[in-house]
């Protein structure tokens, strides 16, 4: 029996058999916040998700080049009107895995951008990965990031990190699988009971995520001149020493400024 895809999706398929091909026109205009979050698949094997397969092949929306285009402009226009903006363009060296545990109903392993559907970097990430880098290094910048979120009172910082999107020629996206072999260890203590001793008659389940796996995101921080540029060294050690998102100790996140 096939299995019923409902949402969004149900425009491209009717069950999970189908495969999305990339020359699809519909898939220029596909917002993948929708796709993602208003589409389900009824019954089927988790392991071979054609939600994420669809995301994937359109590059969470990104096949409209004249859109990145346009909104690539449009956003370095903003920053010019706003001044004292520093750009900083973000290669990706090691897939990035952003938003995990967001909330919403389907955990995708990527943050969205709200309008386009896009994968971004949140600024809240790159300003917390910055803020951590100057702690680690000694040097809080308190002026610049402004009061940790457990100190009185609180002040706000003078540098702000707007959300990253991707560049005009875009991220690429994939599917990545973790499989934990000690799911039944886990659950059990997630449920109260008690630790049952993990071992190798429990079934592992894989699990599919998303991720940018390649490409350049820009990134943009706006304040008084001096304090902008040190935030922005900050930030560029960070994302390459300390990394990004999720998963960083298996090597995820790594990003290297390109100048």
């Amino acid at each position: 029996m096939s299995d019923l895809v409902v949402g969004p999706l149900s425009a491209f398929a009717s069950s999970a058999s189908w495969r999305p091909q990339p020359d699809d026109p519909r898939f220029a205009m596909v917002n993948a916040r929708l796709l993602l979050y208003r589409s389900a698949v009824l019954g089927g094997d988790d392991s071979d998700d054609p939600v994420l397969r669809a995301a994937a092949v359109s590059r969470l929306g990104q096949r409209n080049a004249k859109l990145l285009e346009a909104v690539t402009a449009r956003r370095a226009a903003a920053m010019r009107a706003l001044g004292n903006v520093r750009t900083l363009v973000l290669r990706i060296e090691g897939a990035v895995v952003t938003g995990t545990g967001a909330g919403a109903i389907r955990d995708v392993g990527i943050e969205l951008h709200g309008t386009y559907g896009w994968p971004i970097l949140p600024g809240s990430s790159l300003k917390g990965v910055a803020r951590e880098y100057a702690r680690q290094i000694g040097t809080p910048y308190t002026e610049i990031f402004g009061s940790a979120p457990e100190e009185e009172p609180q002040l706000p910082g003078s540098v702000t990190f707007f959300d990253a999107l991707p560049s005009a020629a875009g991220v690429e996206v994939a599917v990545h699988t973790m499989t934990p072999h000690t799911r039944g260890y886990r659950s059990a203590v997630d449920a109260g009971q008690g630790p049952a001793a993990p071992g190798e008659h429990i079934n592992p389940i894989p699990i599919n995520f998303l991720v940018a796996a390649g490409g350049t995101f820009v990134a943009h921080l706006s304040g008084p001149p001096e304090d902008v540029e040190i935030a922005a060294g900050l930030l560029s050690k960070a994302v390459y020493d300390l990394g990004v998102g999720a998963k960083t100790a298996a090597g995820y996140g790594y990003l290297t400024e390109q100048r």
